[in-house]
């Protein structure tokens, strides 16, 4: 049995109107769909990264796959190791890493929050992804990697790093894992 474990982006929820299209798309495709519930209000990545891990424990099958949107890509890419799916896909993986933070807009420095920025030192995307076993996909937005140059950087960064990853960069996308080249570019990947 197939199952792929759906990880969403910060605040957000797997059953949320802009992930509806990609289970139905999955389940089409024969998988199993884990829709993963995280608990995102006063909690840092390390707390996501256990939260993650204890479902995907409790839930896995025999051939899994996760699948990751910015925030949830991050905690894809990081359990990644130690967790060992058959492949992982990073939809627009946030830029929540030591080399990040120094470059971050103060907009977003007050909306990630100090703890969560605090915790982002404690880990190196560039020696995560050196590391990486297991096969990835990193997928990002035209659109979004103007508005967002850091996280345009992280994306490539770990695709280039990573023993066993590609790159696809979404035509006129923006951040947004419902834009309709955004599921083109997902389901060509399946």
């Amino acid at each position: 049995m197939k199952k792929i474990f759906i990880i969403p982006g910060f605040k957000q929820k797997a059953t949320d109107k802009q992930f509806a299209w990609l289970r139905k798309f999955l389940i089409a495709k024969g998988f199993t769909v884990a829709l993963v519930p995280i608990t995102w209000e006063r909690r840092t990545m390390i707390d996501y990264t256990l939260e993650f891990k204890a479902f995907y424990e409790k839930h896995k099958a025999k051939d899994n796959y996760v699948l990751g949107f910015s925030y949830g890509a991050v905690i894809a890419f990081i359990t990644a190791n130690k967790l060992k799916p058959k492949k992982i896909y990073l939809c627009s993986l946030s830029p929540d890493f030591k080399e990040d933070v120094s470059d971050m807009k103060p907009w977003i420095a007050r909306y990630v929050g100090k703890n969560r920025i605090a915790d982002s030192l404690q880990r190196s995307g560039k020696e995560i992804a050196k590391n990486l076993v297991v096969q990835a996909v990193v997928l990002y937005g035209e659109e979004e990697g103007r508005q967002y140059p850091k996280l345009k950087i992280r994306c490539e960064e770990t695709a280039r790093l990573a023993k066993n990853a590609k790159i696809v960069v979404v035509k006129k996308s923006s951040h947004n894992i419902a834009h309709p080249e955004y599921t083109a570019a997902i389901k060509a990947q399946f």
